[in-house]
Order: structure tokens, then sequence, then C-alpha cells
């Protein structure tokens, strides 16, 4: 499970309070399930779409939260892209530029303007204004909020105010008039990347207005917002069937197809069911052998990129055993990455991770100066000894008494976890380390992790995936000390002053050749610290049928974000 940073990421990745809301399932017509054996004849089914222009997409992990400020997957990401337009939007080289609205900066760096287009109607057909713009950012303020995404306004004047209930105006937010909004952070918040804050689809505050927070969490199955698609129907873990918005206010620039149906297919599927013809594209899992049997097929194109993101590994740090950086880095001493990757990648489809940041991004540091954890069991012995964990007579390591037991949970939805843990059960064994390993959905990983608050996190160790944004700004991710609360992506418990005086530094400096500089510092201490571990960075492939036209899938381009330009043959 991948999840997206929101900004948040999950995480993430994914992914952030992130714990899962419990969804109900929207009315729906019938729709084809994820079946991967060829139908007979080659026919589709009697209760598929009909005709040539639906694209057909196969992947797991929707939650079925398709709200754009609620959704902590990149999965169910997708679909909010799609159905809900933002004030912004990036160019494939990472560039932000606008969507529905133009926007200009005050010269102090502190106000964002922004001016609707005009004409854009929700799906429904009544108006986007401000007004509906306002709504959208003050919901992420509500004091009920509970969703990933406070960091958006967090930083925007009155937001404390506003969140703890003390006025009902929201002083950083500006409805000028109908097509005009301003958003003005707080003195000493100027930063660049702010402007990452206004990346969050528009809800119209009509359909969404509520009394109570349990309210608007009933129309999280439900969205409907001003993009090019809408959601036509929806059955949790077999489909999502999503229909042109005929009602789209820009109809020269709106989708060219008919639809999107998204069938749940699992991982070990894709490769079938992408050369049966059953998809039109699809997320390879990373592997030499996977991208070698992709070139192999006739029907379908292959993108294959370095991904903005990585793979991880969070330490509960407020057990008493995880709280000592001794005892974290001999883990990883004791954890064979290098050969984690050559199985479960591949020669050329990984690196070991070092820090978390993308070595697709602008403030990735110089490597040498980073320690890479290279496997060293007498490193990683030498370290355990130093923090008191002394080897028994039976084989494991103790302290005060206490034998060093930890617990892994494991998410099944993709196989990597199961590998590095397989892997870690092995040697962390030999270095004197009672690990049991907890088999789950990503789900129930979240759940136990991200959902609670610090304190009742009911895990020693997990792992996930996790997509980054553009700008290396970790506020409200896994390495901020403020998302350390209930539902926050620091689930680790870690909070470290000087870090984040370093991140509180590269956020307001508008500088980029000392922002760099600032991240590469923050980046060495996470690097030294480790509360969560970058296991990996991989590229990322992509399989694409060939009548599929103009779909660019790259590392700052993600499949939605070219929908319109889509063409099937």
């Amino acid at each position: 499970m991948r999840m997206r940073k929101l900004l948040p990421l999950f995480l993430l990745l994914m992914m952030a309070a992130v714990i899962i809301t419990g969804c109900t399932q929207s009315s729906q017509t019938a729709a084809p399930q994820a079946d991967i054996e060829p139908p007979a004849d080659d026919e589709p089914p009697a209760d598929e779409p009909k005709g040539e222009q639906i694209l057909r997409y196969g992947a797991s992990g929707f939650n079925g939260i398709f709200n754009p400020i609620m959704f902590e997957n990149i999965y169910d990401g997708y679909i909010s892209n799609i159905i809900f337009e933002k004030l912004i939007t990036h160019t494939p080289e990472a560039e932000f530029v606008p969507a529905i609205a133009e926007w200009s900066l005050s010269e102090d760096n502190l106000t964002y303007t922004f001016t609707l287009k005009d004409g854009i109607k929700f799906s429904d057909g009544t108006d986007l204004t401000a007004k509906d713009v306002a709504f959208t950012y003050m919901t992420i303020a509500h004091p009920s909020y509970d969703g990933p995404n406070a960091h958006a306004v967090s930083n925007l004047e009155g937001y404390e105010e506003y969140h703890g209930k003390e006025t009902e105006t929201f002083e950083g937010i500006q409805v000028i008039d109908e097509k005009n909004i301003s958003f003005t952070f707080k003195d000493g918040m100027a930063a660049p990347a702010n402007i990452e804050c206004f990346d969050y689809g528009i809800m119209p505050s009509d359909y969404y207005a509520f009394e109570t927070w349990e309210d608007f969490l009933a129309l999280i199955d439900k969205p409907m917002g001003s993009g090019i698609m809408t959601l036509d129907s929806y059955e949790p873990k077999q489909f999502i069937l999503l229909k042109n918005n005929t009602n789209y206010w820009d109809p020269e620039n709106g989708a060219q197809i008919d639809g999107v149906l998204i069938n749940e297919v699992p991982d070990e599927s894709i490769l079938s069911a992408l050369q049966a013809g059953q998809i039109d594209f699809a997320q390879i899992s990373s592997s030499a052998e996977n991208l070698e049997a992709a070139k192999a097929m006739d029907n379908i194109n292959i993108s294959n990129y370095i991904g903005n993101g990585y793979t991880f590994m969070c330490f509960n740090t407020t057990k008493p055993s995880l709280g000592d950086v001794r005892v974290r880095q001999a883990l990883m001493h004791a954890l064979d990455r290098e050969s984690f990757i050559k199985v479960q990648y591949g020669e050329g489809l990984g690196a070991v991770g070092m820090v978390p940041i993308s070595p697709a991004s602008w403030a990735f540091p110089d490597i040498s100066e980073l320690n890479p954890y290279s496997f060293d069991m007498e490193k990683a012995a030498q370290l355990m000894d130093e923090a008191g964990w002394l080897m028994g007579p039976d084989g494991y390591r103790y302290k005060d008494n206490q034998k060093l037991t930890l617990s892994w949970l494991i998410y099944t939805e993709a196989a990597w976890p199961g590998t590095l843990s397989g892997m870690a059960a092995d040697t962390w064994k030999q270095l004197g380390v009672d690990l049991s390993i907890e088999l789950m959905d990503g789900n129930s990983v979240i759940a136990r992790t991200i959902g609670p608050e610090p304190g009742k996190k009911d895990f020693d160790i997990y792992a996930l995936g996790f997509s980054l944004e553009i700008d290396p700004d970790p506020t409200g991710f896994l390495f901020d000390d403020d998302a350390c609360v209930a539902g926050g992506f620091n689930a680790s418990g870690y909070k470290n002053s000087e870090a984040m005086d370093l991140v509180r530094a590269g956020k307001i400096e508008f500088d980029m050749e000392k922002r760099a500089e600032i991240y590469k510092e923050w980046a060495k201490i996470m690097n030294e610290e480790i509360p969560h571990v970058i296991i990996a960075y991989r590229s990322e492939i992509w399989g694409i049928n060939k009548r599929v036209n103009d779909m660019l899938i790259d590392t700052y381009a993600t499949w939605d974000l070219s929908l319109k330009n889509v063409t099937l043959d």
C-alpha cells in the first residue's frame, strides 16, 4: 500500500487523523468484477459497459474515500483528482501552474489571491464560486476534522481561533467576491512551499453542507465536483466506474473518452490481465522479471522511471527498546537491504534508501555524507551491546531482565513487506531479537499505527510505501513533530527540535540553493536518527495498452493528470 503525501503520502504515503473512517456503500448498478480469466469468445460480460471508449485501469488498494480532503492513499487520490478540480495543478516538469484559478502573491509573500476562471460549474449545474473554495478550506480547519491535511490551513491567520471554536470566522480566508478569494499566512510563514497548500479539490458548499461531522462523512463515497468525470457506480473490492461529466463547464477541454472502469486486480494478476487485454493500463510490481515479461508483450507500451517516493519502515520510538537510536541502527545493520533489493526488484530497479527525499529531487544530498547502514552483523552486535542489550544463554538479548521482543505488522496486498520481514526474521534472530510477524491488510496496519493517539499505538514496527509531493518540505508527514497526533502520519512518536528548526527554516527560505542546503542538513539528521528508515528507492513500471493514446506517466506525471488528452483506438 502506498500512501500519498498530502499535503498530505501514507503516505502516503501514504501516506493524515488518518484513521480510516467507516465508509458506507453507495447506490450501485451492476459492473464487471476483476476477473482475470478471459470471457468466453473474448466477449465482454453482459453487464460490462459497452463501447470502445471506456478506459480500463487495473489496481488494488482503493478504500472508497472519494473526498479531496479526506483520502489517505494514492489510489483514492486518483479518483478524487478526476472528480474534483483544484485551484492549481503542475506540469510533468514539476512546475505549479493555474488550474481553475489564476493567483497573485503579495509583496510580503504572505497573501495569495486567487481569481476563478469564468463559468466553472459543478456536475449538477450549480456555479463554483469563492464561497465553495472557502468552504473547502474551512472544512479542513473545522474543529471536528479528522483527515490528514490540517497542515494545509494550520499556518493561516486565525487558524487556532477558528479550529478551537473561539470564533466562527477564519481570519486568514477572505471571500472578496464570487470570483476572488485570498489566503493569508501568519507572520514569518512566508514560504515557497505554501503554494502546495492549494492542491486540493474544491467541494460544493451546498451539497456538502453539514451540521455534524457524521453528516459530512456520510458523503465520503458519494462525491460531487466540477471535474471531467463523475462517479457512476462503485462496488468495494470489485470496481469503480467513472463516467464522462456531460455537464462539464469547459466542454472543449473535457474528456475525449466515455469513462474509466477501475477493476480491482491484485498485483500478481496485473501482467496476465494486461496480456489478455482485460485492462488497458496498470502499475506493474517493480522487478527485473516483471520488466522482462512486460517487454515481451507486443500489445503494451512501457513507462519505466525513478519514482518520487520510497518504501519505508517505521519504528515506534515510544517503546523503550526502540527509543534508543543504537538499537534502531543495530537493526538496520542486521538487515541486508542490498540483497532484498536484488531479490525483490532486480538489478537497476532499486537502490538502498538513505534519506526521506527522492533521488529525483533538487534537495537530495550527497550520498557520500550519509550512512548506508551496510549489512554488518558485527557492527549490529556491537551497537546492541553498547545499548545494554546483552546476549543471553538462550540466544536472545536481555536488558534489565527483559527480553528484546519485537512485533512487525505486515500488510499483505504487496509482496515486498513479506520478503523484507522474512529476511529480518533470519538475521535479527542471529542478532538475538525475538521477532514476531503479524499479517493483515493495509487498512488494519494504518488503523493500528497512524490512527491512535500517541502512546496508544499498538505496534513496534510497520512498513509501507510513500508517494511524495513535488516540494521536499516534510510538514505534516512522517518526519514532522507536529504530526505525532492521532491520525498523524508520524506514527513513530519521534521528535527532534534541531531537525524541526531546519524544517521551519527550509519552509520559509525563498533562495532555492539555500533551501537545498537546509534540507540536506535535515536529511543527515534523519539518516542518523532513523525513526523512519527509508528501505529503498525504486523504479516504477507501468504497462499501457497500445490502443491508449497520449497517456503520460512519469516521475511527476500521474495518469490522472493527462486523462483529458487520452483517446482510445
